[in-house]
């Protein structure tokens, strides 16, 4: 039946429409349109969201070179409730796994000091953090007893030149904050 009327024409398109989204002509287009929008949609809001959780973890100030997590929290807090009284606390990365191990097996000969109150559970939990968040030596490499004689220390500080010997007590210079286990300010 001929349109008689100009509303007629949009009233045939509009049933055209109807029946094209009906179709399985439509299903078979649509389908891949829609799968092809939300993998668009989740590369957008994914990409989004790692600019987003780098950009944090940029600004983030941190307050130690090492970011202890989970059970080693309590190893860290430990190492530093018994360590940082005497001394600054030295990040476990700047020594050796080994070394720090021959450290807290003999707490009676600590360099020359006596060191009491530390129990067997606090060294289980202390070497847990500083094993976890130190390096092992290469083989056939000498355990260094002292930070001068790491090579880790020197891999962290490589375009440093020091003007004093390096002893724990160095770190100060330039980390004016290492006393707070805080070794990302710097001085310049």
């Amino acid at each position: 039946m001929p349109p008689e009327r100009g509303g007629d024409n949009c009233q045939l398109f509009i049933l055209r429409g109807i029946m094209f989204f009906r179709s399985k002509k439509r299903k078979k287009v649509t389908l891949p349109l829609i799968l092809a929008l939300i993998v668009l949609f989740c590369s957008i809001f994914g990409w989004g969201a790692s600019l987003a959780m780098n950009h944090q973890s940029l600004t983030a100030g941190t307050k130690s070179v090492d970011k202890a997590v989970g059970n080693f929290v309590i190893g860290k807090d430990l190492y530093l409730e018994n360590c940082s009284t005497c001394h600054i606390p030295i990040p476990p990365a700047v020594l050796p796994s080994e070394t720090w191990q021959t450290i807290l097996e003999n707490p009676g000969n600590h360099y020359g000091v006596r060191i009491d109150g530390i129990v067997r559970f606090t060294q289980v939990l202390m070497w847990q953090y500083l094993q976890q968040y130190s390096r092992q030596l290469l083989k056939d490499e000498p355990r260094p007893k002292f930070i001068a004689q790491s090579r880790y220390f020197f891999a962290l500080h490589p375009d440093i030149k020091f003007t004093t010997p390096v002893t724990h007590n160095t770190c100060i210079e330039c980390h004016n904050r290492a006393i707070e286990f805080d070794y990302s300010v710097t001085n310049e």
